[in-house]
């Protein structure tokens, strides 16, 4: 029996991505392999002794890590009880980094679908582990202009090739934000997943603001248009609604 470290499990709207807007419930786990300067999740970098649950009203419990794949579906399931819920996000952290426990989670056809994993795209291999349980994958690409990271790109490529059309990509933009860069994700979106659609997604600060004008959106839309057909640029949207 799988053990897993978790950091939060809630239900909100999601924010990002392809199912933004829906009623999603999340489980959020703890432990990460990357250091991203824009990180707006910190407290999930790390594996600590307790993980929340929140329930409506903003109210929380702790519970403690590890924990198992029953008891967490358990407080899944008394969390989601008279509410409306269209899926699931597995999120972190990077949830990878605990494979066999999310495959083993995901194995419980009472937690709703579609089932999103939210992922780094830098761990293929996991991947093969937790592919059939999951409905999308949501990859980010990793730009060293602005994450602070070196660059991914023979990663990225092997995981994309490998989520094929479950997936769709998030590519984060800021001012700092190399429109070179930019274009060479998209390319490598449209070399290994033609299909897939690339979210162009303004890093928020801590404080809400967005670091670019509209011109600068025009900018790196363009960069990416060149390179891949199906490119939009969505914001966070629970940043704005200041929900979890």
């Amino acid at each position: 029996m799988a053990l897993g470290f978790l950091s939060e499990i809630f239900v909100s709207f999601q924010g990002e991505g392809i199912h933004a807007g829906r009623r999603q419930l999340f489980i959020r786990l703890a432990g990460c392999n990357l250091r991203c300067r824009y990180c707006d999740t910190p407290d999930s970098l790390e594996r600590v002794a307790i993980y929340r649950v929140f329930d409506r009203d903003g109210g929380s419990r702790e519970v403690a890590n590890p924990a198992s794949v029953a008891a967490v579906v358990a407080d899944a399931l008394l969390l989601m009880e008279g509410d409306t819920v269209d899926g699931l996000s597995v999120t972190g952290g990077e949830p990878l980094m605990q494979a066999e426990f999310v495959a083993e989670l995901l194995a419980d056809t009472r937690l709703p679908r579609p089932r999103l994993l939210e992922t780094n795209g830098m761990l293929p291999d996991p991947l093969r582990m937790v592919l059939p349980v999951v409905d999308v994958v949501s990859m980010d690409v990793k730009l060293p202009s602005n994450s602070g990271e070196r660059a991914f790109w023979a990663q990225h490529a092997s995981f994309l090739d490998l989520a094929g059309p479950k997936a769709y990509v998030k590519v984060l933009i800021d001012a700092a934000t190399s429109v070179a860069e930019v274009e060479r994700a998209a390319a490598l979106v449209g070399e290994q997943s033609p299909q897939a659609a690339v979210f162009l997604q303004p890093i928020t600060s801590p404080q809400g603001r967005i670091d670019l004008d509209a011109a600068g959106l025009a900018r790196f839309f363009a960069a990416a248009r060149r390179r891949c057909e199906n490119v939009r640029v969505l914001p966070q949207a629970h940043k704005t609604l200041a929900i979890q």
